[in-house]
């Protein structure tokens, strides 16, 4: 009752009402808008053919800029590794890799197939189109609805509260030592939440630390976006074909038995091929999907997983040196990016799953009560679906929990190098 209850309420607060396509659901709008400040939601496939021309223009530029701030930061880390320590060293690759993976996505936003499947997604696919087919379908619908809706927000609050403290802490560790007072310490350096290329007099003086401090808002903002908003994507399409395979597998179970209990008759077994016709056409549809999100999504998968190595394990490092600075400063980083790692495997586990139950499903068929005709369908269906429904990197790597399991394996091992190496320097 409680849950029923609760589920009402999520359902009042996230219900769009009537509209037309998934295009004006609230969630949608906020990520259409979060996309469009990095320049990479696909307004041309969407017919706003005068808003696509300097959409591309301004991506274009946010990958210009973002090589040139790459350049300037590995620069600044190679002219200063000596002088820095090993944790500041830590700091400033991460970055690196940030900035990195930022541009390997915006890039991948450039692309027609990254385009065509944001399309498809929203026009095609959505099980806003499905909800009509049956009472169990559009309750799988509005149930994903309220998922990605919350899901959306909760995002949202992360990316908020994630670009905030990147920002503001260096600034309350200046301010804590009394960078900004008349009495300010000798010797001493402004500290940034990322650091460049750039003349000595931007971090010893405090017009230069002002002038670093609102460049930096825009870069970490466009970074922290890029960051988590693609992953968000990528979460909510998968909740799609979660929910897709679902309603295939409750169609499946649901075929009814023959009347006398022995076998079909005539008009049954048609009836029954109907169904299975459709039940067919539903799983190749969605294997379709599938297929052009693997291709779409192939190289950003292998960069998130490759990159998240690197990451986990230098937010490791940071973290574990226990000082107050450290823990306020990498601790919600590092919570957040192993939840990123974390949640986005379990998510394709869970559409791993969902296909294997797909077998069962099939086999549970009455099979045995249907003609000769019917039962070649069914076996060729059997076949068919042994395929199991994931997204691959690099167009090879199921990813899943496994692959989740082999990165924090490997994440663990460098961080043990690294602290050791850590110790003796």
């Amino acid at each position: 009752m409680v849950l029923k209850r609760v589920y009402e309420v999520l359902k009042k607060r996230f219900d769009d009402g009537y509209v037309n396509s998934p295009l004006d659901f609230k969630y949608v709008t906020q990520l259409k808008f979060v996309m469009t400040t990095i320049g990479s939601w696909p307004y041309k496939q969407f017919g706003r053919n005068q808003l696509a021309p300097i959409m591309s223009m301004y991506n274009a530029f946010l990958i210009l800029f973002g090589t040139i701030m790459g350049a300037l930061a590995f620069n600044y880390i190679r002219v200063n590794r000596v002088k820095l320590s090993f944790f500041d060293l830590g700091h400033n690759i991460l970055c690196w890799i940030f900035c990195i993976l930022y541009l390997q996505r915006i890039v991948t936003a450039r692309t027609r197939k990254y385009q065509e499947t944001i399309k498809d997604y929203l026009l095609d696919f959505n099980l806003f189109y499905f909800k009509g087919r049956s009472p169990y379908a559009a309750k799988v619908h509005a149930q994903i609805h309220i998922i990605s809706g919350m899901f959306t927000i909760y995002v949202m609050w992360e990316m908020f509260i994630g670009v905030s403290l990147f920002i503001f802490m260096p600034w309350f560790n200046n301010y804590s030592r009394g960078m900004f007072g008349e009495n300010r310490p000798e010797n001493s350096t402004f500290e940034h939440s990322v650091y460049f290329y750039f003349p000595d007099t931007v971090y010893s003086t405090e017009e230069g630390y002002w002038m670093l401090f609102i460049f930096n808002i825009p870069i970490s903002y466009v970074t922290t976006i890029g960051l988590c908003v693609f992953d968000l994507l990528l979460c909510l399409i998968v909740f799609q074909i979660w929910g897709h395979l679902r309603i295939l597998k409750h169609n499946l179970q649901n075929i009814p038995l023959p009347e006398n209990n022995i076998m079909f008759s005539v008009e049954e077994n048609n009836n029954i091929r109907m169904l299975l016709k459709d039940n067919i056409l539903h799983h190749n549809f969605i294997i379709k999907f599938v297929d052009r999100c693997s291709d779409a999504f192939s190289e950003y998968l292998f960069a998130f997983y490759l990159f998240m190595q690197f990451i986990t394990c230098i937010l490791l490092l940071e973290v574990t040196s226990f000082t107050a600075d450290a823990l306020a400063k990498y601790g919600p980083l590092t919570i957040g990016m192993h939840q990123q790692l974390i949640q986005v495997s379990i998510l394709f586990e869970m559409l791993n799953t969902k296909s294997e139950q797909l077998v069962d499903a099939v086999y549970s068929i009455p099979w045995q009560h249907m003609d000769t005709r019917n039962r070649r369908t069914v076996l060729f269906f059997l076949q068919r679906i042994q395929t199991p429904v994931s997204l691959k990197a690099a167009k090879v790597v199921p990813v899943g929990v496994n692959t989740m399991s082999a990165v924090l394996k490997t994440t663990f091992s460098y961080y043990m190098m690294l602290k050791a190496l850590a110790g003796e320097r």
